[in-house]
Formats: structure tokens, sequence, C-alpha cells
């Protein structure tokens, strides 16, 4: 298939009325992405989130994800910033969720202002969770580097995305994954426009003032949950926003990030830093 004919395909994909569509994940081209050659440019460790849109929606990213981009700490109690258009209207967990574009699981980075849009549950833990799952057990399973790209795709100038196009290429044998992930929700319809949730719009400010009320409370209290990086060379780990030297020249691929609590960091085997993090 070429770009012409590709782009055709993802075009329809998009535009197709939501109450029709029948199937939440689409194969594209026999699993097969097209990537430009900027895109194997990408360094392992870094990935690139794309520029907000005109509309200041978040539009994609890429990473060149590996097992050294897998995190060691999946305990984890992330912070996630609000994207654009987010309001506590969102906050309802059975329907939208703020979701990672390079899953967390297979970056192993905090969440970047330009990774987060606003998705389903049922987009985020399972149709996009689907993928992320395959292709970190084919890293897993066969110790290779993958190209890994995520598109958020918006129909005009909808707040909410129709979907993700996810992207996938292995540098070192012949798996690739294709595929188009509806951001749709089981049972459940609701404007792309603006969130709103179709038939429910009676209870929309007791579900506003219900999570208003818990996130307070959550908020107020303390948690022991502090954000992190670590050098996965040297198994130690380093207050995320303290720019400690002894992380100057460290190779990427060695960064992880993540949000825990210092027994967490312990029982996985890193060590305290002794120029940032007090030594117990």
């Amino acid at each position: 298939m070429n770009k012409e004919d590709y782009e055709k395909v993802v075009n329809e994909l998009i535009n197709i009325e939501p109450s029709k569509i029948k199937k939440h994940t689409i194969i594209i081209n026999n699993d097969k992405p097209l990537f430009n050659k900027k895109d194997f440019n990408t360094i392992e460790g870094e990935p690139q989130y794309f520029e907000l849109d005109k509309n200041g929606r978040s539009n994609g990213a890429i990473a060149l994800i590996s097992k050294n981009t897998l995190p060691l700490i999946t305990k984890k109690k992330l912070k996630y910033p609000e994207p654009s258009n987010w309001n506590k209207a969102f906050e309802n967990k059975k329907f939208f969720e703020k979701c990672h574009i390079i899953a967390y699981s297979l970056s192993a980075k905090l969440a970047n202002p330009n990774n987060i849009f606003i998705g389903t549950v049922k987009l985020n833990k399972s149709y996009m969770k689907k993928v992320e799952n395959e292709v970190r057990k084919h890293i897993n399973d066969n110790s290779v580097k993958i190209l890994y790209k995520v598109t958020v795709k918006y129909k005009d100038t909808n707040k909410i995305p129709i979907g993700v196009l996810i992207e996938a290429q292995s540098i070192d044998d012949n798996y690739s994954v294709c595929r188009f992930c509806y951001n749709i929700q089981k049972g459940k319809k609701f404007r792309y426009s603006d969130g709103m949730i179709i038939g429910e719009k009676q209870i929309w400010s007791k579900v506003v003032r219900t999570v208003a009320n818990k996130m307070s409370r959550k908020n107020n209290r303390k948690s022991g949950y502090i954000n992190y990086t670590i050098n996965t060379k040297t198994k130690t780990f380093h207050l995320y926003d303290n720019e400690c030297k002894q992380l100057q020249n460290v190779e990427p691929k060695n960064i992880q990030e993540t949000t825990a609590t210092e027994k967490d960091l312990l029982a996985v085997g890193l060590k305290y830093c002794k120029n940032c993090v007090k030594d117990k």
C-alpha cells in the first residue's frame, strides 16, 4: 500500500459515524506501518512528543523502545497532567481517563503533558493495552528494539479524539503492527465535540461535585509517593527534579522515571544516590 492509499484508509476510519462503528480495532495494511526515514532517527530512551495541534490538542508521539526502556518499577502511582480540554466531569473513572500516548509500560517516562489525551476507559485499559502488551511481550521474548508511534486522530475541531493509530516496526526482525483503535465505550454514547455523555445530562453536575470532592480529599492525604529518576546501569535512584550531577552524560536508554516510595525502589534492588537522596 502506498502512502496515498494508506492515508485514505485512515481518513475513512476517522470519518465513520460513531454509531456505525462495529469493531473497536482495525488492522491496516496487513499490520504493516509506513514510517519515514526521519522516524528511524529516534533515539532509544528519548520519546519524542509531538507539538499540540492548532486547536491545542495532543497530537501523538514516537519512541524507540527496548528492554532498556521497559520499567523496572511496575508498582507506581503516576501523577498525570491534565490534557487540553480536560475538566472535572472527565474524572468519572467509569468513562473517561487521562491516557498515555506512549505507555509508561513501554517507555518508563513520567507523564509529559503532550503525552496525554482524553480517552475512554475501554480504549485505555483494553484496546490500547492489548497492543501494548503484545509489543512488550515481543521485546521480552526476542530482545529486539521496536520503533513505536501513536498518532491521536480527531474529527474536525472535536475535543475528544475518534481514536488512535498505533504503528510499530521491529528494527531487528519482521515484527510489525499497524492498527487503528477507536475511542469508544461499550454501551455508552457521548459527543466527541465536548465529551458530554448522551442521555446523562441530568446527573452531570452531580458527577462533577462528587469527583471534585474525592480528588480534594485524595490530594490532602500524604501518600509517600515521590518522583524519581532511575539509572538502570548503576541501579541507583535519584530525586526527579534535582538535576543530580551523577546523571550527567548517562545514555538515555539507561534512564527511567517513576513515581514510587523509597520502599518500592529498595525492594527491587535499587540503591540510594548518596548525592541527592538521603542515604539511610
